[in-house]
């Protein structure tokens, strides 16, 4: 678990300058060609499943509690369905307008209640097991991953 935590907060280091990459990269695939943008938010959609995978692996071992793992599975199922609909949002903006411009409405709509789903899986996890530290306080450092296994 030690090695995943130090890997997150690597990645976390990198998120700057992919960000940089990832904004260049959209900017010029707008200006050369638009259909560029599908394997670029391809590529997001799988950053998204890979580091929602890797949350959901540190806090399976954080805790023991059979509902907590089912509560982390939920949540690692919306983060599928998160790089779904953004993959599936540029396709259709780019192929279909009429149909993209309702995905996008749904993606909006989803996007907007992200923080919402989030304090909620935050607070069934703690409901459950109330000692659980959150993953943000796992990342950065504010609790001992020992004292927490």
């Amino acid at each position: 678990m030690e090695q995943d935590v130090k890997w997150m907060q690597r990645m976390r280091g990198y998120a700057v300058p992919v960000m940089i990459l990832y904004v260049t990269a959209v900017i010029v695939a707008l200006l050369l060609e638009k259909m560029w943008l599908i394997p670029i938010m391809g590529s997001v959609s799988v950053i998204i499943v890979v580091m929602g995978y890797q949350e959901m692996r540190i806090m399976w071992r954080m805790t023991k509690h059979p509902k907590a793992h089912r509560i982390l599975i939920i949540q690692y199922v919306f983060e599928w369905v998160d790089a779904i609909l953004l993959t599936t949002l540029m396709v259709t903006l780019l192929t279909a307008e009429d149909v993209g411009l309702m995905i996008g409405l749904f993606f909006g709509i989803w996007g907007v209640l992200s923080p919402l789903r989030q304090n909620w899986f935050t607070n069934q996890l703690q409901h459950i097991e109330p000692g659980l530290p959150t993953y943000e306080e796992v990342i950065e450092g504010r609790v001992s991953h020992e004292s927490s296994i």
